[in-house]
C-alpha cells in the first residue's frame, strides 16, 4: 500500500518471515520518523526503498487511521509541504492518464 501524506511517502508491505508484521519503507527516513518516532529505521543503500521498519499491524494501522484523523485540509495539492510539492504534481499527473483510460463496469 502506498500512502501519501502530506509530508510523508509510505511503502507498507507484510513481512515476509514475521506473521501479524508490516514492512514499512520509504526513500526518505524523516517520512517514517514522521509517524513512527520511536521506530527502528534500518538503512538499506542498494535498495529501492533505502529506509525500513519492521513494526506490528495493529500499530501501523492504528497510525494510518489517526492521520486520517487528522486530516484538516478541503484539497490537497495546497497541504502537501513545500519540499514534496513537485514530487507530488508529477504523482498527480501520472494518475490523472490513469483517469483517461476507458474503463469497462
Amino acid at each position: 500500500m502506498y500512502i501519501f501524506a502530506k509530508n510523508a511517502i509510505l511503502s507498507t508491505v507484510a513481512h515476509q518471515t514475521k506473521p501479524g508484521m508490516l514492512m514499512v519503507r520509504s526513500v526518505a527516513c524523516e517520512d517514517i520518523a514522521r509517524f513512527w518516532p520511536r521506530a527502528k529505521i534500518i538503512p538499506m543503500l542498494e535498495a529501492d526503498y533505502r529506509y525500513r521498519t519492521t513494526l506490528p499491524r495493529d500499530e501501523v494501522a492504528t497510525r494510518i487511521a489517526q492521520a486520517v484523523h487528522e486530516i484538516d485540509y478541503e484539497k490537497v495539492k495546497p497541504s502537501v509541504s513545500k519540499d514534496r510539492s513537485h514530487t507530488y504534481f508529477e504523482v498527480w499527473t501520472a494518475m490523472m492518464s490513469l483517469q483517461d483510460v476507458n474503463w469497462v463496469t
